[in-house]
C-alpha cells in the first residue's frame, strides 16, 4: 500500500493539476477521484490516532514546531479540510460546509462554528430585511471576536489550516448570499493571523508540508520560508473576500479600504497579475474620484499605469518567442485601453467638480468658502499618504494632470488636453466596428470633456467652437448607429445634441446688446441654432412615441420621464428665442411656445407624482401659459395694424 505522503500528493494533484483537463461531459471527473483517495486518507488517519503508539509519533512532531495538536490530528484536519474543499467546487455546499466545519473542530476551533452559524439556523429573511433597509451598521456589528481562541489553533502546524478553513466558509457563505455569516468567518480568520503573528516566534507550516517526509523537511529550510509566504498569501485572500463582502452589505468606505489593502499585500509579495492589479486599482480609483478624493484617485491610476509599462516592455520582448504572443497582446492592449479610459473620466470628474465647486463658490461669501477649502485640502493630505503605494515610484506621472480642483482656465485647458489624450488612447482600442457601445460611451465623454472647458472660457466666440466640436463628434456618431439595436444611445445623443444647440444659441444671444435687434447676419445664426436644437429634442421625443398609436404615452416610463418633460420645456423656450422681422411670424413662434408650456403643465397636473422633480419648471411654464397670450394679443394688435 502506498504511503500517506504518496496517497496525498496523488490526491492533490488529481484535485488541483488534472481536474484541468476534465472534459465537459465528467468536469469532476479528477476531483470525485481525489475525493476517493482522501477518504481513504481519511480512515487511516483515524485508525492511527486510535493507536496506543501515537503519543510518542506525536512527541517528536511537537519538538519540531508543532505543538498543540499532534501530526496524524493535524493531518486529520488537513484531509478533511480538502474534502471540504472539493464539496464546495463540487456544488455540494451543506457537505462542504460539514467538513470545514469538522476539520476546524479537529484543531481546537470549536468556538468558529458554534456561535449560531449553520445551515439550520440561518434566517434569509431577517438578513435581507435588514441589508434592504440600508442599517449596514448592525449587520457589520456581529463580530467574530466574542468566540475565544484555542491556543491549539494558533500553531505553525494549524495557523495556515484555521485560516484556510475560514476563508472557505467566508466564500460558501458569501456565495449563498449570506455576507453576514461570511463576514464572520472572514473575520475569524483575520483575528487568527494576527494573533499569531502577535503571539508566535516560529514560522509556520504550509498545508502541504505536514504531508511531508522528514528528508523533504530538512534539506534547506525552504519549508519556513514557503509556509511564512502561503500564510501571507492566505491573509491577503482574506482581505480580498472582505472587500467583496463589505460590498455587498452596503459598507463601501470599507470595502475600498481592503481593496486598497489588497493591492498593497499583492506589491509587497510582489505576487501578483500586472494586468489584472492595474484594472483592480484602476477601478478602485474611480470610487475615490467619485467621493471627491482626486489625489487618492489619481496615485491609484499613476500606479495602474506604472505596472502596465513594466508589462509592455516583457510583451515586447516576447513577441518572435512565444506562440501566445497574440492574445498576450491583445490583452494588454485591453487593459491599457482600460486604464486609459480610467484616465479620461478622471480627468471628467476633476473638470465637473470644479466646475460645481466653482458655482458654489459664487453663491457663498469668499472667506468662509476658503476655509472650507482648507480643511477639505487637510484631510485629502492625511488620506493621502495613508493610501500611497511606497512600492511604486509615480511622482513623474502625477505630475503631468492636477490633483485638486481647479479654478483657472488654463489650469483646466491643461486636465482637458491629458483627459481627451486618454480618451483618444482608449478609443484607438473600443473602434466603432468592433465595440460599437463601448466606442459611444467614450466619444459621449470626449464631448463632456469640451463641455466641462468651455465652463471655465470666458469667450463666447470660443466657447461656440468647442460646442461645435461637441456636435461634430455626436453627429458622426449618429449617423452611424441603428435606432433599432441602439435605440437608448440614440436618445442620449438627440438629446446632448438638443443642449448643445441650446448652449450655442445662448452664447450667440449674450453677444446681442439687451433691448436691440440682431443684425441680420446674427438673427439667422441664432435661429439656424434654435432650429437646430428643436429638431434634436423633437427627434428625442419622437423616440418615445408608442409605436402602435404614434402618439406621446399618456405615462412616460419613470427613467424617461424628467428627461421627456424637460424636453418640452426646453422647446418652448426655444420658440420664443426665435428673432423674426414681422409680427406674424413671431406670433406663430409665440404659439409654438405656448403649446409645449401648456403640453408640461398638463401633464404635470395629470400626474401629480411628477410634480417633485420638476417643480422649478412647472413653476416656470405656469407663469408663461399665463404672460403669453397676453404677448401674443399685442402682436395680433400689431398684425392687424
Amino acid at each position: 500500500m502506498a504511503s500517506v505522503e504518496d496517497q496525498y500528493q496523488k490526491a492533490l494533484q488529481l484535485s488541483q493539476d488534472e481536474s484541468t483537463s476534465d472534459p465537459d461531459s465528467e468536469p469532476y471527473k479528477s476531483k470525485y477521484a481525489a475525493r476517493e483517495i482522501f477518504e481513504e486518507l481519511k480512515s487511516r488517519l483515524s485508525k492511527q490516532l486510535d493507536e496506543d503508539d501515537i503519543e510518542d509519533e506525536e512527541s517528536a512532531f511537537v519538538e519540531e514546531g508543532v505543538d498543540g495538536v499532534g501530526l496524524v490530528r493535524a493531518r486529520m484536519a488537513a484531509v478533511v479540510y480538502h474534502l471540504g474543499v472539493i464539496a464546495v467546487e463540487t456544488e455540494e455546499l451543506s457537505t462542504g460546509e460539514e467538513h470545514l466545519n469538522k476539520a476546524l473542530m479537529i484543531i481546537g476551533d470549536e468556538g468558529g462554528i458554534t456561535s449560531g452559524i449553520s445551515s439550520l439556523s440561518v434566517d434569509d429573511a431577517e438578513v435581507a430585511s435588514v441589508a434592504l433597509s440600508g442599517d449596514t451598521e448592525s449587520l457589520l456589528s456581529a463580530s467574530s471576536e466574542s468566540s475565544s481562541l484555542n491556543p491549539t489553533a494558533i500553531t505553525p502546524a494549524t495557523i495556515a489550516l484555521a485560516v484556510s478553513c475560514h476563508n472557505q466558509l467566508g466564500i460558501l457563505w458569501s456565495n449563498r448570499g449570506l455576507y453576514t455569516k461570511a463576514k464572520y468567518h472572514l473575520d475569524r480568520a483575520n483575528i487568527f493571523y494576527m494573533e499569531y503573528t502577535r503571539r508566535s516566534t516560529k514560522p509556520p507550516r504550509t498545508i502541504y508540508s505536514l504531508f511531508s517526509t522528514g528528508s523533504e523537511k530538512s534539506c534547506n529550510g525552504m519549508d519556513d520560508i514557503s509556509g511564512t509566504t502561503a500564510l501571507e498569501k492566505l491573509h491577503t485572500l482574506t482581505f480580498y473576500y472582505l472587500a467583496q463582502v463589505y460590498g455587498h452589505l452596503g459598507a463601501a468606505e470599507r470595502s475600498a479600504w481592503y481593496c486598497h489593502s489588497t493591492l498593497q499585500r499583492q506589491l509587497a509579495s510582489k505576487d501578483y497579475e500586472p494586468l489584472e492589479w492595474a484594472i483592480n486599482a484602476a477601478t478602485l480609483a474611480q470610487f475615490y474620484q467619485g467621493k471627491e478624493k482626486f489625489r487618492v484617485a489619481r496615485h491609484l491610476l499613476a500606479s495602474a499605469s506604472k505596472v502596465l509599462a513594466g508589462v509592455e516592455a516583457e510583451v515586447d520582448m516576447s513577441q518572435a518567442e512565444a506562440d501566445d504572443t497574440t492574445h498576450k497582446r491583445e490583452k494588454f492592449e485591453q487593459c491599457r485601453a482600460d486604464v486609459a479610459r480610467c484616465w479620461g473620466r478622471y480627468c471628467l470628474g476633476l473638470l465637473q467638480v470644479s466646475c460645481e465647486r466653482i458655482t458654489e463658490r459664487q453663491e457663498q461669501e469668499h472667506h468662509q468658502q476658503e476655509e472650507e477649502e482648507e480643511e477639505e485640502e487637510e484631510e485629502e493630505e492625511v488620506l493621502d499618504k495613508q493610501l500611497e503605494f511606497v512600492q511604486l515610484e509615480v511622482s513623474d506621472l502625477e505630475g503631468e494632470v492636477a490633483g485638486s480642483a481647479v479654478v483657472e482656465f488654463e489650469e483646466a485647458r491643461a486636465v482637458f488636453l491629458c483627459g481627451l489624450r486618454w480618451l483618444t488612447t482608449a478609443r484607438q482600442y473600443y473602434t466603432l466596428e468592433d465595440h460599437a457601445t463601448d466606442h459611444v460611451t467614450l466619444t459621449q465623454e470626449m464631448s463632456q470633456l469640451y463641455k466641462a472647458l468651455a465652463f471655465f472660457e470666458p469667450s463666447e466666440d470660443r466657447r461656440c467652437k468647442m460646442h461645435k466640436r461637441r456636435i461634430d463628434l455626436l453627429t458622426v456618431l449618429i449617423k452611424e448607429l441603428n435606432p433599432q439595436y441602439y435605440l437608448n444611445v440614440c436618445r442620449q445623443i438627440f438629446y446632448e445634441l438638443g443642449e448643445t444647440y441650446s448652449a450655442m444659441m445662448d452664447d450667440k444671444l449674450a453677444l446681442v446688446p439687451m433691448g436691440i435687434q440682431p443684425a441680420p447676419p446674427q438673427a439667422r445664426k441664432i435661429n439656424t441654432l434654435a432650429t437646430s436644437s428643436i429638431q434634436q429634442f423633437l427627434h428625442y421625443l419622437d423616440s418615445l412615441k408608442d409605436k402602435t398609436t404614434g402618439e406621446q404615452p399618456m405615462v412616460y416610463p419613470e427613467d424617461c420621464m424628467r428627461p421627456a418633460l424637460v424636453a418640452w420645456f426646453h422647446l418652448g423656450r426655444l420658440w420664443s428665442k426665435l428673432v423674426a422681422t414681422d409680427p406674424q411670424t413671431k406670433l406663430q413662434n409665440l404659439a409654438q411656445s405656448l403649446q409645449n408650456y401648456k403640453r408640461l403643465v398638463e401633464y404635470c397636473d395629470q400626474n401629480p407624482e411628477c410634480q417633485s422633480v420638476m417643480s422649478q419648471e412647472v413653476a416656470v411654464c405656469r407663469e408663461m401659459v399665463q404672460l403669453l397670450p397676453l404677448k401674443m394679443e399685442q402682436y395680433r394688435t400689431l398684425t392687424h395694424c
